[in-house]
């Protein structure tokens, strides 16, 4: 847990307990970024998606190991 392990750095280093949050949300912030820039570069603002009109572009199906369905 990353938040655990930052927790403790800033509690080492003599941060206020309050100031928590707003590491936390600086550490999120550039996936955050990146995240709504590729929203906007691939595709356009706001657009409803039919769940019977999208297509999958992710990774093909892969078989898993017995045990791990």
């Amino acid at each position: 847990n990353v938040d655990g392990a930052i927790a403790a750095i800033c509690a080492d280093l003599g941060f206020a307990y309050e100031l928590g949050n707003a590491v936390f949300l600086i550490s999120r912030l550039p996936g955050l970024i990146a995240h709504a820039h590729e929203e906007r570069a691939r595709q356009s603002p706001m657009r409803q998606i039919d769940p019977k009109d999208h297509d999958y572009d992710g990774s093909r199906e892969r078989r898993l190991p017995e045990g791990r369905k």
